[in-house]
């Protein structure tokens, strides 16, 4: 019977160890570093490590829309040698004359998929005939490590003192120089010339060693290049040109900007070195619920200068006591500069379903009377 469950046991390992046999060169034959579609042409090594928080959550959002919504920018930092793949989704116009094409700016920490707003526009304007594209903007503070709490620990470190170093160096020199005094004595000298020459000889490499210790080094090199740090403003800025440079690829002359809160503020940013060559048509401007740095909030006719013609929707929260003084502050800057298209509407912005429905709509009609596409008309040659 001992005899019996002992070969059952032996069959029973070698069927385990050709089953795992098998299982290793099934997974052996897979490609480790398979390229996937929706990670911006990136190997499987390269998303396991050396990553940052922001490049992680857009591949994590890759993977959660369709593939034919990817668009990977490239985006040139100063401070990087080589671009970086911002994410931005794109969604085609699903009419055949399309009136031209909606940049949607984010708030600050968001993404571009972002459940609030952000997504409702980018998935309802294409039945307008707008193609959408919201892009990722950078994290403020990826760039900031937190502060230690806790001392560093010293207990196990030696901290290297003037003795500590002479005692460590002392055998070193003491060789080197018993072996120069030694090859001196070897050419027939008398003893006393040889030790007057290892006299010499110590006296000299002290002497040397001293003139070295004294050498004041500058550890500044001032030829070396400083690292450029770009701000959270700079790198946003840097993704929206993408974005734009993309748009008008793909061949819109009709683009829209739509900035919700903070992203109102990166939209003024970006058009306020043209803002005077703005034409009347081509372009349009809508913010939702600005959140705007004092500058633009209380110099707004200062901003656009006199008779501004592009339009300009400014959608209040008029569930916010703040946020209506401040509108009430862009109206009449608005009303100084004779700025000709610009439309203030107060709507009641927070999560309910309905109420962003609403706010989706009212954008929708505004963009289809003030900023829609145009035609191209053939002129005869004949007159």
């Amino acid at each position: 019977m001992l005899i019996k469950y002992a070969v059952l046991f032996v069959l029973f390992l070698a069927c385990t160890i050709s089953s795992a046999e098998e299982g290793g060169a099934n997974t052996s034959g897979m490609p480790v570093d398979s390229v996937s579609e929706n990670t911006g042409g990136l190997t499987e090594s390269d998303r396991v490590g050396g990553l940052n928080a922001e490049q992680l959550e857009q591949f994590a959002l890759s993977e959660e829309v369709k593939p034919n919504e990817l668009v990977w920018l490239k985006v040139k930092y100063p401070e990087q040698d080589e671009p970086v793949n911002v994410l931005a989704l794109e969604q085609k116009p699903r009419k055949p004359q399309p009136h031209g094409a909606v940049l949607i700016i984010h708030d600050k920490e968001q993404h571009a998929d972002w459940p609030y707003l952000i997504r409702p526009l980018r998935m309802s304007l294409p039945d307008s005939g707008w193609d959408t594209l919201s892009v990722n903007l950078p994290y403020e503070n990826a760039q900031k490590f937190p502060e230690r709490s806790m001392r560093v620990k010293i207990s196990d470190q030696i901290i290297l003192t003037d003795q500590i170093a002479s005692a460590l160096q002392t055998p070193i020199i003491r060789k080197e120089q018993e072996e120069k005094a030694s090859t001196l004595s070897k050419g027939g000298a008398s003893t006393g010339a040889a030790n007057s020459s290892v006299d010499d000889v110590l006296a000299n490499e002290g002497q040397e060693k001293q003139e070295a210790e004294n050498v004041d080094i500058d550890l500044a090199d001032k030829n070396k290049a400083k690292t450029i740090k770009l701000s959270y403003k700079e790198r946003a800025l840097l993704h929206i040109k993408a974005a734009l440079d993309y748009l008008q690829s793909e061949g819109y002359q009709n683009i829209i900007i739509v900035g919700y809160r903070a992203g109102a503020d990166l939209a003024l940013d970006h058009i306020k070195p043209n803002v005077a060559q703005i034409p009347k048509r081509g372009f349009a401007l809508v913010m939702v619920d600005p959140v705007l740095q004092t500058e633009y909030q209380t110099g707004i006719s200062e901003f656009f200068g006199k008779k501004f013609k592009a339009p300009i929707l400014d959608i209040v929260n008029g569930a916010s006591l703040d946020s209506r003084e401040q509108a009430r502050e862009r109206a009449i800057g608005a009303r100084i500069a004779e700025i000709e298209n610009y439309h203030q509407v107060s709507l009641t912005a927070n999560q309910n379903g309905a109420l962003q429905q609403s706010m989706v709509r009212r954008i929708r009609f505004w963009l289809e009377k003030y900023a829609p596409g145009m035609t191209a008309t053939k002129v005869s040659s004949q007159r």
